[in-house]
């Protein structure tokens, strides 16, 4: 009788939370719940890169866990690619990307140096990730004497400011303790600009151009114009649309009728090209649309056939129809790897190497089961720290890696 009792009494406190009457209490409890837990992934996120920064610390005091005794190499190098390979152990085993880990500890670093109360407020979750990032990423470049000053000037907002507003804030305390004059700083930092594509789905990328800011602003006021200029009662596409295939037709000589003569590899199914929708594949890219495909196949110069198996993907065979195409093998394993063979490597196989999975000179034989493409970075890691593959069996293409502290990942090519 008790414990029916105690069922209906859990029964009614459940229904008096849930009830009308108590959506305050309910929207009290729930704000409660949301700022502990953005607290604790703040911790969390602190006693991440902290772990980070400390596992990168002992690789650089002891290269001897991840190097290959026979490796030749200088003590600043040895000490640079145990860090590499550290780096890239701990990003098989987060499934982030190397970068990532690199740039997590290298925050970790510049905050208990350079700010260490603001890294205190961090770790007890009174800063969030995203401006203890923000700290960072504003200090790795101020002069030592001039960070107790920046702490100061911030360390009250970046407790209680959005991430936004923060970032104003910061910037513009960088600039009122900054020691060097900002036309300096400037022609230093536009020895950095480049251009970065960044794939996104459905087709579609980032293009993204690093510029001095008078340079953008000038570029995309150019683009804006021209833009506007098209804009009628009979335009369909947006201002937005407009701006984007005017950047387009710029950047690949469309606008000024000499398109640009670069060549882009596309998989494109038989069935798609006679009218199906089966998605054909852009090298480095992904998946593309049957159109795009088709009006990409129309205009090539030149066809490599390329037989598939119909379950697994795998490539079975290809043709000699093409001209002064590479040799055989280097294209069936460009065309099988698709990209860097190393794990969570995104770089595409057309800027690899081609690497034998069993070194030439420990016996390894020179064929499609004991080559695959690596990026350089992943290719001279292989080559001199203690990351070891095995080959992909018969008809299969994963890549299983072991790395210096044994952790085992497979390492499986793009889906065509």
């Amino acid at each position: 009788m008790e414990e029916i009792d105690e069922r209906e009494l859990a029964a009614a406190q459940v229904l008096a939370l849930t009830s009308p009457e108590f959506a305050d209490i309910r929207i009290d409890l729930g704000m409660a719940r949301a700022e502990f837990a953005s607290a604790a992934a703040a911790r969390q996120t602190a006693d991440l890169w902290s772990s980070i920064a400390d596992v990168l610390d002992d690789a650089v005091g002891h290269p001897e866990i991840f190097l290959d005794s026979r490796a030749r190499l200088s003590e600043s190098e040895r000490r640079d690619y145990a860090v590499r390979s550290a780096a890239a152990d701990l990003a098989v085993r987060l499934s982030v990307a190397e970068s990532s880990v690199r740039a997590w500890a290298s925050a970790a670093q510049t905050l208990r140096t350079g700010t260490p109360r603001i890294w205190a407020a961090f770790r007890e979750g009174e800063v969030s990730a995203a401006n203890a990032r923000t700290v960072a990423e504003t200090v790795s470049e101020l002069p030592a004497d001039a960070r107790a000053a920046f702490e100061d000037a911030v360390l009250d907002a970046a407790t209680r400011l959005a991430p936004a507003r923060f970032r104003a804030v910061a910037r513009s305390a960088r600039e009122r303790v900054h020691e060097e004059a900002i036309a300096e700083r400037h022609r230093r930092a536009a020895d950095a600009r480049r251009v970065v594509v960044e794939d996104d789905l459905d087709g579609m990328s980032w293009l993204s151009v690093y510029l001095p800011s008078a340079t953008a602003h000038r570029a995309f006021a150019g683009i804006d114009a021209a833009a506007r200029s098209l804009r009628g009662s009979d335009e369909p596409r947006t201002l937005d649309q407009l701006r984007a295939d005017v950047a387009g037709d710029l950047l690949t000589g469309v606008a000024s009728g000499a398109p640009a003569g670069v060549s882009v590899a596309v998989t494109v199914p038989v069935l798609t090209l006679l009218g199906g929708d089966q998605p054909g594949l852009m090298e480095g890219v992904g998946p593309i649309d049957a159109e795009t495909a088709r009006r990409l196949a129309a205009n090539a110069p030149s066809f490599i056939r390329l037989l598939t198996h119909p379950i697994t993907g795998a490539v079975l065979e290809l043709d000699r129809t093409t001209y002064r195409v590479p040799a055989d093998l280097r294209r069936a394993l460009r065309h099988r790897d698709r990209s860097c063979r190393f794990a969570g490597c995104g770089r595409s196989a057309a800027r690899c190497d081609i690497d034998h999975v069993t070194e030439w000179q420990d016996g390894g034989s020179t064929d499609a089961a004991n080559l695959i493409h690596l990026c350089r970075h992943h290719h001279r890691l292989k080559s001199v720290a203690t990351w070891r593959a095995q080959p992909p069996d018969a008809g299969e293409a994963t890549v299983k890696w072991t790395s210096p502290t044994g952790a085992v990942v497979d390492a499986e090519p793009p889906p065509f």
